[in-house]
């Protein structure tokens, strides 16, 4: 009997260090899948300084977001976001459908650049639609019906719900990609509220998520340039408006 109560106090101790050792880890694990998993989605590279998330209260904290330029673009970075805070309900998580509470992301950096072919915000939200649109939730994609992707076949991703995402104080730094030299302004856009996002029964997808709030951005920030405070960066030393306008260099 003694040495059954041994084991079994050893198992506890094996079973509660694997188990220290997996939450400790869980930061890293998180970082490295962000970093790993989003450059396919906007093709582009993306880095994250920090990860800091509680395994029992389903908080935590994304630090030094960062997306880069995509091919064609100059500036060091387009999307920057210093804390990102995030909230899980933990039950979901067993369950078929990760359930977000919100999604708090605060004083991002948009260094805008405008193109030929639309802004460098605009390329990565599209490179994320089109991504998006090659997936399906992992239940659907047992249904045969389901759209099948580029190779023919549905590819299975996770499924997620989010009942809020706040978006403030984004700042967008803009210029026209070396069209105009040297015209640079910045502006903050209004709050950006979005809510009920996945509430079906299929949810949103990773990729999905991820177009849906590029795409808000690069709007807001599309609309900002377009007229108020960084209309001018589209224009000349002259004034003289370059390339048919606003319309055209913003791909619209």
């Amino acid at each position: 009997m003694k040495w059954l109560l041994r084991i079994i106090i050893v198992l506890v101790v094996l079973i509660g260090a694997f188990l220290w050792f997996g939450w400790s880890q869980l930061d890293k694990i998180i970082k490295f899948g962000i970093e790993s998993g989003t450059p396919p989605v906007v093709q582009t590279s993306v880095t994250v300084a920090a990860v800091k998330l509680s395994p029992l209260s389903g908080t935590g904290v994304i630090e030094g977001f960062v997306i880069g330029n995509p091919q064609g673009f100059t500036g060091p970075y387009a999307l920057r976001i210093g804390t990102t805070d995030i909230a899980l309900d933990t039950h979901s998580v067993s369950g078929d459908k990760i359930v977000i509470q919100h999604i708090k992301i605060l004083d991002p950096e948009i260094n805008l650049e405008a193109g030929l072919g639309g802004t460098n915000l605009k390329h990565i939200a599209d490179n994320a639609k089109a991504f998006a649109s090659q997936q399906v939730p992992a239940a659907a994609a047992a249904n045969p019906q389901t759209a099948p992707s580029a190779d023919g076949k549905p590819k299975k991703t996770i499924k997620l719900q989010v009942n809020e995402i706040l978006i403030t104080g984004a700042k967008v730094s803009a210029s026209a990609a070396g069209l105009v030299p040297g015209a640079s302004k910045t502006v903050t856009l209004p709050e950006i509220h979005l809510t009920g996002l996945g509430t079906g029964a299929e949810g949103i997808t990773p990729a999905a998520l991820t177009a849906q709030i590029l795409s808000r951005l690069s709007s807001e920030a599309a609309k900002a340039s377009a007229g108020g405070a960084l209309k001018n960066l589209l224009q000349g030393e002259n004034g003289a408006k370059i390339g048919g306008g606003v319309n055209k260099l913003l791909g619209r």
